[in-house]
């Protein structure tokens, strides 16, 4: 059965950014001085363009950006009650540079149901930005390319709707060489040949087994000896009267420093509908490189955004392992662990951070019995019900998520009694919280479902107001009795002022829930390990509720300077604070995105880390943070698309040394931060724009 077209000639678009030329097959557009190309289709509601545009199809554009780094690419729509630049919602996904490729997205999106959006061939990470809406109520779109590295031209070759999703395939010009690093650019430290990979890399190894620890005054478990608390036997939190500290097992007072994906050697990249862009791609019944291969289906956070079946035949290759490989042949993984435990201790770093159990042959406990380093954990699997709430928000007044909870919490069995083990993260940047001005009530409100959730909202308002006519003189509605509130009902919390401080108090008790439920079926299986809560993907005041039932409070920050952040957050929630992410991405060695906050160089990265750790470390709430990541990410795109140069060390195993010379002096006072004996710097990193 043929695919179903309808297309929109290139001459429908109306070029609002950009100086357009027509070309044999498409519309060139050079970008505008601020580097921005954006092109509008306006017409009738849910009809640009002169065709029907509905939830069941797919919009396909076909395009090539030539540049060097990353294709940021937003499809942005506009409702018909919507005269200005505001757009109502997003799609956006990022793009390979420099090849023709496709990009596609189902019109049902604009519901945002999910924040990421499938991963295919040819593209990187896509998201989705805005409150629900539908298509049905669109009469603008927008094509919007924002500003790259260095965006020479960008070509529109085609626009349709379509019943169903095109090929991806990629073809064009090699991009990766046989060691996994880009070929479209030179830098210093770059790896010239095999032979220097294997040099370098059994040197390495040398150097781990001369033996190296951690710095002068730092215990066991990378805690500090010159302050001591009680011993428990168990990482555990105490407040000095000064500031909040975690204490090792020996009683030692503990800072978590630490790298996200600490113990892992490479990540797994997507070679699936590109196998013509790299020099060698490993055969996954090599017996030698087989470790080196994998399939998506077996990336457990691709499974949890996906499903299993998305990701069956999908190949993908980790060359930092090949790399491995060709140095140590099968005794890789052992050199690994060898190299990369000293290297962590060496550098100043005494917790393994993050999800460190996303590969389902990582050997994870293996690494970390021989490491001997603190560790944090990340579960999987969180909590859901049939029917949610909003995105993957639970209906958590069920029985059904209190059962799923306790299902959950099995997960700390094997950890029960671990002294390395400082706590475990329950969740890792849940979807609900990237669309923040979601109102969590008005959602439930809105669904169609029969939610028990639901039923404590009626409740909570038959509690409030006693009669139905004291709700609709507050809300402005004309209920004829509480259980009307039963039918679905979206913009709730527009109907008026009240209404909106009432749904925003139920959604309060809604995180609350949603944090309890876990909490206390988590602490029944283990109750010697911290609790560090859900990971949040940055700091809201729509979090804070559910805090009380967590032991830290763990939040991610990506920005220059996190301290307003740590305080404004310290004044509502009462506990430490660990930042489970941060970075400063590079510019300058041979990856096409430079992170979310980025730095101009090496040397600027390195300035950047000191400043933003150094005055976190001043702050008395704050008990750690852990750097994203270890690895620099693949330069075709990880499981969702991401290909940040932001690792400590490249696809070659090489560190950046100077980045490391500033981010070690760091690491080596952390303890004499913390307590004011040496003041914090205020030199920053020069950052550019992320690209």
């Amino acid at each position: 059965m043929t695919a179903s077209r309808e297309t929109i000639a290139l001459s429908a678009w109306t070029v609002l950014k950009g100086t357009p030329t027509p070309v044999a097959e498409g519309l060139a557009i050079v970008p505008a001085e601020s580097g921005d190309v954006v092109l509008e289709l306006a017409g009738d509601t849910a009809r640009m363009g002169g065709i029907d545009w509905t939830e069941e199809k797919y919009v396909v554009l076909e395009l090539q950006a030539d540049m060097q780094s990353m294709v940021r690419t937003n499809l942005e729509f506009f409702a018909a009650d919507n005269p200005g630049d505001k757009v109502d919602l997003c799609l956006n996904y990022s793009l390979i540079p420099n090849h023709r490729v496709r990009m596609a997205v189902r019109l049902d999106e604009l519901a945002s149901r999910r924040f990421f959006l499938p991963t295919y061939p040819g593209s990187y990470k896509g998201h989705v930005m805005g409150n629900p809406t539908h298509i049905s109520r669109m009469n603008r779109v927008r094509i919007h390319l924002r500003p790259g590295r260095d965006t020479r031209r960008f070509t529109l070759f085609h626009f349709h709707l379509s019943d169903r999703l095109p090929d991806f395939t990629v073809v064009g010009d090699r991009m990766v060489d046989k060691l996994g690093q880009y070929k479209g650019m030179e830098w210093e430290g770059k790896t010239a040949s095999e032979a220097d990979l294997v040099a370098f890399l059994r040197e390495e190894r040398c150097r781990a087994a001369a033996g190296t620890g951690y710095p002068d005054g730092w215990s066991r478990y990378g805690g500090w000896t010159e302050r001591q608390f009680t011993a428990t036997g168990f990482f555990h939190t105490h407040h000095d009267g000064q500031r909040w500290w975690l204490v090792d097992p020996d009683g030692y007072a503990f800072l978590s420093n630490g790298v996200c994906y600490g113990s892992r050697m490479g990540v797994h990249g997507f070679v699936d509908g590109m196998e013509g862009l790299f020099d060698w791609i490993p055969n996954p019944d090599d017996p030698l490189y087989a470790d080196a291969c994998t399939t998506a289906d077996q990336i457990a956070e691709f499974v949890k955004r996906n499903g299993a079946e998305a990701g069956r035949g999908r190949r993908m290759v980790n060359y930092a392992r090949a790399n491995m490989i060709r140095a140590f042949g099968k005794d890789w993984w052992n050199a690994w662990v060898e190299i990369n435990a000293a290297r962590l201790k060496r550098w100043g770093f005494n917790t393994i951070g993050v999800g460190v159990n996303n590969y389902f042959d990582e050997r994870v406990m293996d690494y970390l019995a021989k490491a001997e380093i603190p560790f944090v954990w990340t579960l999987k699997h969180f909590p859901q019900t049939k029917a949610s709430i909003f995105r993957d928000f639970p209906d958590v007044f069920s029985a059904e998520y209190a059962s799923q909870a306790a299902t959950f919490a099995k997960q700390l069995e094997p950890f029960v009694g671990n002294p390395y083990l400082i706590g475990y993260f329950i969740n890792n940047e849940p979807e609900w919280l990237f669309q923040h001005s979601v109102n969590l009530a008005e959602r439930l409100l809105a669904s169609p479902h029969q939610l028990a959730s639901k039923d404590r909202l009626v409740d909570f308002l038959r509690r409030k107001y006693a009669t139905v006519a004291a709700l609709n003189a507050a809300w402005n509605t004309a209920f004829a009795d509480f259980a009307d509130l039963h039918t679905p009902l979206a913009g709730a919390d527009q109907k008026s002022e009240q209404a909106r401080l009432d749904l925003d108090e139920f959604s309060k008790i809604l995180v609350d829930q949603y944090g309890r439920v876990t909490s206390e079926a988590l602490l029944a299986v283990d109750p010697d390990h911290l609790n560090l809560g859900m990971r949040y993907a940055y700091p809201h005041e729509k979090t804070i509720a559910g805090f009380t039932y967590f032991d830290v409070f763990s939040f991610n920050r990506y920005t220059e300077n996190p301290v307003p952040d740590l305080q404004r957050v310290t004044g509502l929630c009462d506990k430490p604070l660990l930042i489970g992410e941060w970075h400063f991405g590079g510019s300058d060695k041979g990856l096409l995105a430079n992170g979310l906050v980025a730095a101009a160089n090496q040397t600027e990265r390195g300035l950047a880390y000191s400043f933003y750790l150094e005055n976190c470390l001043a702050q008395p709430a704050f008990v750690g943070a852990h750097f994203f990541e270890y690895n620099d990410q693949p330069v075709l795109g990880r499981f969702d698309g991401e290909c940040m140069q932001h690792g400590l060390i490249d696809i070659c195993n090489r560190p950046y040394e100077d980045m490391l010379a500033n981010l070690v002096k760091t690491n080596a006072k952390l303890y004499q931060l913390a307590t004011g004996q040496i003041e914090p710097t205020q030199q920053r990193g020069k950052l550019i724009p992320r690209y």
